[in-house]
């Protein structure tokens, strides 16, 4: 009779890989943090972020696995938890958290190759990437995994977008409210745009769930700008809140 296997994790389990694919972002923090505190603290905040990353992660219930297609926002979210954890701990003001976040994802993503950024530029409006999201969503549709995304793809309406989807429960969200983070999360979902503004994905947005709406609309589009995640205040999706307050 053979032996049970030892449970496995999912994200755990791949932590060391994980970080490897998150090199580009601790490269960023290096470049951004030294304006934001000490740059003889730099490379202790790195540590305890790749050491409170690890331990989140085995906090992620499960979401899929290798079929979830939103697996590095997930991932990404985490990291940037632990990151945010480790800034709060030692003093550094909010605004100075934040903005820092933001700064090293655009940061991030502007430092990539330009044939890589091209690439993947090519790939989001490709028709394979539009086929694994309406597979994606209605799979997420199904609400088999409480703690899952659930989402509605959006084809382009031929005139100012080209693709879109509409996010109804986010898995980001429901994690960060476990970990009683939920005031930085609106930071950390405009990252989003520090991601579309490299690749000249042209994301809009109106409203968020991290800003208290029904849903996240994006909208994706190729022959527009993105818009800048920052001013935060300035964004439709945190006027959107305002208003509805």
């Amino acid at each position: 009779m053979s032996e049970p296997t030892a449970p496995t994790h999912y994200f755990a389990d791949r932590k060391e890989k994980l970080l490897k694919d998150l090199g580009v972002l601790f490269s960023s923090a290096r470049r951004i943090l030294p304006a934001h505190v000490k740059a003889s603290e730099v490379p202790a905040i790195l540590d305890e972020t790749r050491q409170g990353f690890g331990e989140m992660l085995r906090q992620l219930p499960d979401l899929g696995q290798d079929r979830n297609l939103f697996n590095s926002s997930i991932v990404a979210g985490v990291a940037a938890l632990a990151y945010m954890r480790a800034l709060e701990s030692r003093g550094v003001p909010s605004e100075n958290i934040h903005e820092s976040l933001y700064t090293i994802y655009f940061d991030a993503y502007s430092s990539l190759p330009r044939l890589l950024k091209t690439t993947l530029r090519w790939y989001e409006f490709s028709g394979a990437h539009m086929r694994q999201l309406r597979a994606f969503a209605r799979w997420t549709q199904e609400r088999a995994l409480p703690e899952n995304y659930v989402v509605e793809f959006i084809p382009g309406n031929g005139h100012n977008f080209d693709f879109g989807f509409d996010v109804t429960e986010c898995a980001l969200v429901k994690f960060y409210k476990r970990m009683h983070a939920e005031e930085h999360l609106p930071y950390v979902c405009i990252g989003d745009f520090a991601a579309s503004s490299a690749l000249n994905t042209g994301l809009r947005r109106t409203t968020t769930i991290s800003n208290g709406a029904a849903i996240c609309d994006f909208r994706y589009g190729r022959k527009r700008d993105s818009l800048s995640g920052l001013p935060l205040e300035e964004l439709p999706e945190y006027k959107n809140r305002r208003a509805a307050s």
